[in-house]
């Protein structure tokens, strides 16, 4: 008798044991989706202040080189700011520098040059690509005089930076999520020798500006307010009509203005990098990426929950009829993993007076990166028509 109670016992276990591993495997399957889903929108919404990407460490140096292990950001196409911090160990002070293309590579190394060292940068020093090139202001940067304006927006006071032109047909310049000013340093050449007055603005969360007031970012359903405010003062100080220029997020803001804003007729043309069209596609494309594609409808529902954002609102892809009668340059990197390259192409053939500009091997709002002049050959031909009657308007 004792054996058979044993028996049953072992049975009894045996049979649970498939419960027990569905249950556990249910469990896993249900953290994961919380932390995918819940976390990913949190990342999004949640400010951070970061353009920078890990770049490894610096395996050898000269004046005019610098070797890497070779890795997909190392080897990145193009020309890039380089960033670092003191690194007691190897004797490193914190600074900055530029490092162009490629010049030659192995299995396991990328040779690139190295130019305008910020700082003290030695063999062994962990190092950050940066898209923006420049950290500094329009002066330090690249000697162009400028002044710093305070717009004054619904939630209080935003820097902006002023560069002086010679019309009334001011470009408006908003950085993308989570980016900073020095987003603008990159065209800003190109439209000072336009003749254009230029304010490249802050917003609300950016480090120098007022949190919102939940503390998270609204992918532009919110933040176009403070573009808002940056034209009433650019008005104030004598523009008469805008050319709107905005990367990533901040093409999320410049639409929605037109949408929205009073000053809508005031905007002459548009200039957009890699620009956020449709915020449902850029969850979707992330998902996909991580390869739980079927998670990106409750990506978007979360995103849409935590934040109290209308994604339905911000898709462009939908609302093109708003742009059909303005000239708009929109540049799109081929290789973003962020910005489906399909949605820029479909909403630039939608517009008559579009000129889409894909660029192959640029990532997200790098195509100034892969191509410095051939980006500045675009922007200065689509500006020529408002730089011709600059000098006369003002």
């Amino acid at each position: 008798m004792g054996d058979n109670r044993r028996m049953r016992r072992t049975d009894g276990r045996r049979r649970r044991w498939p419960w027990i591993t569905l249950g556990a495997l249910s469990l896993v399957a249900l953290l994961a989706f919380v932390g995918i889903v819940f976390g990913g929108a949190q990342v999004l919404l949640t400010p951070h202040h970061g353009m920078t990407t890990a770049a490894g460490t610096v395996l050898d140096l000269t004046e005019t080189q610098i070797t890497l292990k070779k890795t997909a950001v190392s080897e990145r196409v193009g020309t890039y700011g380089l960033q670092w911090t003191a690194d007691s160990d190897s004797g490193s002070t914190a600074g900055t520098a530029t490092i162009g293309p490629v010049l030659s590579s192995t299995t396991d190394t990328v040779i690139r040059p190295i130019s305008n060292i910020q700082g003290t940068l030695t063999v062994g020093t962990a190092v950050k690509l940066n898209p923006n090139i420049y950290t500094g202001d329009p002066e330090t940067s690249l000697g162009i005089p400028f002044s710093t304006a305070l717009v004054q927006g619904e939630l209080g006071s935003m820097p902006a930076w002023q560069v002086e032109g010679t019309g009334s047909t001011w470009v408006l310049f908003v950085h993308g999520i989570d980016g900073l000013r020095q987003s603008a340093l990159r065209p800003l050449p190109t439209l000072v020798a336009a003749g254009l007055p230029t304010l490249a603005i802050s917003y609300r969360n950016d480090t120098d500006a007022p949190a919102s007031p939940n503390g998270l970012i609204h992918l532009g359903q919110t933040e176009w307010h403070d573009l808002d405010a940056a034209a009433a003062y650019a008005l104030s100080q004598g523009a008469t009509e805008f050319i709107l220029y905005g990367d990533s997020m901040g093409a999320s803001m410049v639409t929605q203005f037109m949408h929205q804003s009073q000053y809508a007729p005031k905007v002459v043309g548009m200039v957009l990098d890699a620009p956020v069209l449709n915020w449902k596609g850029v969850l979707q494309g992330q998902a996909d990426r991580l390869h739980v594609g079927f998670l990106g409808g409750a990506l978007q529902s979360v995103v849409s929950w935590r934040g109290d954002i209308d994604l339905g609102m911000l898709d462009e892809l939908n609302q093109t009829e708003t742009f059909e009668n303005l000239p708009i340059l929109l540049f799109q990197g081929l290789a973003d993993p962020l910005v489906p390259h399909a949605e820029s192409e479909q909403f630039a053939a939608a517009l008559p007076l579009a000129t889409y500009v894909p660029v192959p091997d640029a990532g997200h709002i790098q195509s100034w990166n892969v191509d410095p002049a051939a980006y500045e050959a675009h922007l200065a031909a689509f500006l020529a028509p408002f730089a011709s009657t600059a000098g006369s308007t003002g």
